[in-house]
């Protein structure tokens, strides 16, 4: 039986424990993943840690920068099993990008500024990914991204190429647009129609909160925070007065929600 290691402050001892996971006397679950069925969960990790730092709880966010850790260490002892790369070639390709893509910290080339380190960090990407086709050199966002988050990534990289609105006035302007071939669409009752449409005042939503100097992933996440909080006070308020929720009328709902928003406007 794999015993414990004793010193739980070393990348070794968890590397150990992951390989004992996937050994003979392992966890069952654990030895039946593959790459492919732990992907989710890579993606499901990093929200995770993502909802925990904006949450601004150092504890969960330590807590879920381990889970990531995990997912790391895991997929490299799958990759070693297959006799592809292990944890320390991880370990290797990224303290080499690491230096290499920043020449002006390990080596003589100067950066004044963050934008200068910015306009090199990307010339080195593409020298470094010269064997793609242009498009996708240029387009380079990642398929699994959050759509809006992918939306807002190209349109960083068309910015890169002089294709771009010149100012937040000129996007608003389209959305304004977009909103009214929705319109159309609506009334047009065409799915196709409203799914094209819908996806294009999406997309330069994205783009009004890249000109704005927004991540349209976090508003959109305080959106749905801001909701959820709202609408949990409004159940609440509704038990407090002692009301049934399904025999309010929508007349009641609105003044409980008005309610709600008072009661959560300090917490926003």
């Amino acid at each position: 039986m794999p015993q414990p290691p004793k010193d739980l402050r070393n990348l070794d001892s968890l590397i150990q424990i992951v390989a004992d996971l996937r050994g003979p006397q392992g966890c069952p679950w654990d030895k039946e993943q593959t790459h492919q069925s732990l992907a989710p969960y890579a993606v499901e990790e990093v929200a995770e840690l993502v909802e925990a730092i904006e949450s601004g709880e150092d504890r969960q966010t330590k807590e879920e920068l381990g889970d990531v850790l995990f997912q790391v260490v895991l997929h490299s002892q799958l990759a070693q099993e297959r006799g592809a790369f292990g944890f320390m070639d991880v370990l290797e390709t990224l303290n080499e990008k690491m230096v290499r893509r920043h020449p002006h910290v390990f080596s003589d080339v100067i950066a004044k500024d963050t934008q200068e380190v910015w306009k090199n960090w990307e010339e080195l990407k593409k020298k470094e990914k010269a064997e793609k086709p242009a498009a996708k050199r240029i387009l380079d966002a990642p398929l699994h991204l959050p759509a809006l988050q992918r939306a807002a990534k190209i349109g960083h990289r068309t910015n890169k190429l002089k294709f771009d609105w010149e100012n937040a006035e000129q996007v608003l302007e389209k959305v304004r647009e977009e909103f009214d071939e929705l319109d159309e669409a609506i009334e047009e009752k065409s799915t196709k129609a409203l799914i094209h449409e819908m996806g294009d005042v999406l997309f330069s939503l994205a783009q009004l909160s890249r000109h704005l100097g927004l991540d349209p992933e976090q508003c959109l996440r305080e959106g749905n925070r801001r909701f959820e909080n709202r609408f949990e006070t409004m159940m609440t308020l509704a038990n407090e007065k002692n009301l049934t929720w399904s025999e309010l009328g929508n007349d009641q709902k609105e003044l409980l929600w008005h309610e709600a928003k008072q009661r959560t406007a300090k917490d926003e």
